[in-house]
């Protein structure tokens, strides 16, 4: 049974992708309802248009426009692909790189299609959709975790690497299409952070930015205060390692025969380190 806080976001027991999934659902249902008592208000004030000056003057449609959707059925592909592809990684990483993946996703395709688009091409152009930050979801839960099996249909056993390698493929095919080549050319760039982003954190890469926005915490902690007799323990170093180096053999167990194949204290040990990401 549905609840009211279901729907509302930002509640503490939701996931990270229920919350991006209502924020689609609900700017679909606002833009439709605000263009029905003023035609074009979502055009002039949701939309990322192409032409910097545009974009000065409207700086929040790099965010609207993130979160978007031209028709209902864009909203439900875009809800779908977070869905299915989501629920993984959120699961794998927890909710925090999830948001970062969006969001830095979502700035970055902005900034390469204004700068494509609007001062490359000079083309005065707008677009509004998630694809972006999809995209990111979507690519970055295939390259962490290319052999992850799931049933397409409830029959078909599919590893994630082929479900993106055709995700990939349909926008690859939409970018020689004029009339899409500004909404296509956004969402492979966010495909590109997410990559970027799953190769930084599986160290593939190093770049010190990612991990400065790991770090950000939007919640004041307060310092607890402790009497002068607590004793606090410091796990020594070879308890790190040794840590590490188990969850490391089960995201290796993960990648070759899927989430389902582990056993519950794995599944336990892989939630509990979640929370300290």
């Amino acid at each position: 049974m549905f609840t009211t806080d279901d729907f509302i976001p930002f509640k503490p027991q939701h996931t990270a992708i229920r919350n991006l999934m209502l924020l689609v659902g609900y700017m679909l249902i606002f833009s439709w309802l605000i263009d029905l008592v003023l035609p074009q208000f979502s055009r002039q004030f949701l939309y990322l248009h192409s032409n910097p000056i545009d974009v000065l003057k409207t700086p929040w449609t790099i965010a609207t426009f993130g979160l978007g959707s031209y028709t209902l059925w864009d909203a439900v592909g875009h809800i779908l692909w977070l869905f299915f592809f989501g629920r993984i990684i959120e699961d794998l990483l927890g909710k925090r790189p999830v948001y970062i993946l969006f969001i830095s996703a979502t700035v970055f395709a902005a900034l390469v299609y204004i700068l494509v688009v609007g001062v490359g091409y000079g083309i005065s152009h707008a677009i509004f959709g998630a694809g972006a930050g999809v995209a990111a979801i979507v690519f970055g839960t295939a390259i962490f975790s290319p052999f992850y099996e799931v049933f397409l249909f409830g029959r078909f056993k599919v590893q994630l690497r082929w479900i993106a390698a055709f995700y990939l493929f349909i926008n690859a095919i939409s970018l020689f299409n004029p009339v899409f080549f500004g909404s296509t050319l956004a969402t492979l760039a966010g495909g590109l952070i997410g990559i970027i982003y799953i190769a930084h954190h599986t160290g593939k890469i190093n770049i010190p930015l990612i991990d400065g926005l790991s770090r950000i915490n939007l919640k004041k902690k307060s310092k607890p205060k402790r009497s002068a007799s607590v004793h606090i323990h410091k796990p020594s170093k070879a308890s790190s390692k040794s840590n590490q180096a188990e969850i490391d053999a089960i995201l290796d167990k993960i990648n070759l025969n899927g989430y389902g194949a582990l056993t519950e204290k794995e599944k336990q040990t892989l939630f509990n380190k979640s929370k300290d990401i």
